[in-house]
């Protein structure tokens, strides 16, 4: 499959590497019960840049994300964002780094079910320190950009999936964060909102140049990003670059490597 990797032309470095991933290695259990999640992978994200993240189940996508969000420790290697070692980060300095580095997306949204959509936006802002006088607004423009104005007052019980993703969406953001990481977001949306969704990371990384690593097994999905790249047996296998395409020439070259790779990953919106 070598022939198929697309590298990215000199353009690509005119902004800096913000995530540095460098000979990362996870290693689960013990002794003869040992499972290698990650082997000695290596990844850079520049900073203003939308990754996707595609492999077959078990591959180590997930494991990786875990990792870059300090979820999971590493066993070896290190990962670098914006030159801060996060690998060495302990207490106060770990859950600080989380607080204003990190923004999250998950599947199922993870909102606090007793809280309005503006007080689960307005959290990401709480929990920052923000003054008070300045998250009224913030929130507002934040919701008003991925048009979910009409649910802040509604709990999220009475939004439908997509709204309550795209409140994540907002809540991810509303901080300014340094690196936005989606873990399937669109893995429990029907066609239709996942499509809104992802136009909706398409349309913050455009308009606010945000920097996002978005796991997905969907081709669809990851065609909305400016670059694919695949795990497989927890190493980086290959990597699609959007480059000058359009869309459905860029998701015709990501499912040359997906046919290639199969079980786990698919192209269904």
């Amino acid at each position: 499959m070598a022939e198929h990797v697309v590298r990215p032309s000199s353009g690509r470095h005119a902004r800096e590497d913000l995530l540095c991933i460098d000979n990362v290695g996870k290693v689960y259990g013990r002794g003869g019960a040992m499972t290698t999640a990650l082997n000695d992978l290596s990844l850079t994200v520049r900073d203003g840049e939308f990754v996707s993240v595609m492999g077959p189940s078990g591959s180590g996508k997930s494991t990786l994300l875990n990792c870059v969000a300090t979820i999971d420790a590493v066993t070896s290697g290190s990962i670098r964002l914006g030159g801060e070692d996060v690998t060495r980060l302990r207490g106060r300095e770990l859950a600080r780094f989380r607080r204003e580095r990190l923004g999250f997306i998950f599947q199922d949204a993870n909102l606090v079910e007793t809280l309005t959509g503006f007080e689960n936006v307005a959290l990401a802002l709480t929990i920052k320190g923000t003054r008070p006088v300045e998250i009224g607004p913030r929130v507002r423009v934040v919701a008003e950009r991925l048009g979910v104005m009409d649910v802040l007052d509604k709990y999220p019980h009475q939004m439908s999936g997509g709204q309550r993703q795209r409140v994540a969406a907002a809540r991810a953001v509303v901080g300014a964060p340094s690196l936005i990481l989606a873990d399937e977001p669109t893995g429990s949306l029907d066609s239709k909102s996942a499509r809104v969704l992802l136009e909706t990371l398409e349309k913050i990384h455009r308009n606010a140049g945000a920097t996002i690593m978005m796991v997905t097994h969907d081709a669809y999905a990851a065609s909305f990003s400016q670059r694919t790249v695949f795990i497989k047996d927890g190493t980086l296998f290959n990597e699609v670059v959007c480059g000058t395409d359009d869309r459905k020439g860029y998701f015709g070259r990501i499912m040359e490597v997906v046919s290639f790779l199969g079980g786990g990953v698919s192209h269904v919106g």
